[in-house]
C-alpha cells in the first residue's frame, strides 16, 4: 500500500506541478546602478563597552544623495538602524565584530538597499598562531597563546559608512 500511495504522489506532482518562469516573478534585481549614501554614527558603539544584539543606532547623513538631479535623502537628516550581530573577540587572537542592518531610510524602500555594515577588530591570529607553534616543542607552553584574544570592534562618529541604494531594483 505504501507503494502505491509513493507512486500516485510522485505522478501527481510530476502532472500538476507547474514551474515558476523568469518572466512571472516580481522582482528585478538585474540593474547594477546604484547611489552610495555616506553615513557617520552618531555615538560611538564599540564590543569594549557593551554593544547587544538588537540595539537601534542612529545614523546622521553625511552629505546630499542625488539621483537623476532630486534629493532622495538630505545631509544632517538622522536614520535609525539596528546591531545584527555582535561576535564578541576570542582566544588565539581572533577579533570582535559589529554587524549594522535594517537601514531606515524615510521615501527608500528597504529593499532596494545594499545596508549591512561590518565592522572589524584588530586581528592578532597571524601573530598568534606562529608564536604558538614555535612553542609546542616545549611541553604545555604553546598552550598559553590560547589567552591572547583579538582586538575590539568599534564604529566612531568620524568613520565612513557607505551603504548602497538601487533605484531601479523591483
Amino acid at each position: 500500500m505504501n507503494k502505491f500511495l509513493v507512486l500516485f504522489s510522485l505522478i501527481f506532482s510530476i502532472t500538476f506541478h507547474q514551474p515558476v518562469l523568469a518572466e512571472d516573478l516580481q522582482y528585478d534585481f538585474s540593474s547594477v546602478k546604484s547611489v552610495p549614501i555616506e553615513l557617520s554614527v552618531i555615538k560611538k558603539i564599540s564590543t569594549k563597552e557593551g554593544v547587544t544584539e538588537g540595539q537601534n543606532v542612529q545614523f546622521k547623513v553625511r552629505k546630499d544623495v542625488l539621483y537623476n538631479g532630486q534629493t532622495i535623502v538630505k545631509a544632517g537628516e538622522i536614520i535609525n538602524a539596528k546591531v545584527e550581530t555582535v561576535i564578541t573577540s576570542g582566544m588565539n587572537g581572533f577579533p570582535a565584530e559589529i554587524i549594522v542592518d535594517d537601514f531606515q531610510i524615510p521615501n527608500v524602500e528597504s529593499s532596494k538597499l545594499l545596508s549591512t555594515y561590518t565592522e572589524v577588530g584588530q586581528n592578532r591570529c597571524l601573530i598568534v598562531y606562529p608564536i604558538k607553534w614555535a612553542l609546542t616543542v616545549i611541553p604545555f607552553v604553546g598552550t598559553l597563546t590560547n589567552f591572547i584574544k583579538g582586538g575590539h570592534a568599534s564604529i566612531k562618529p568620524k568613520d565612513k559608512v557607505v551603504i548602497f541604494y538601487y533605484p531601479e531594483w523591483k
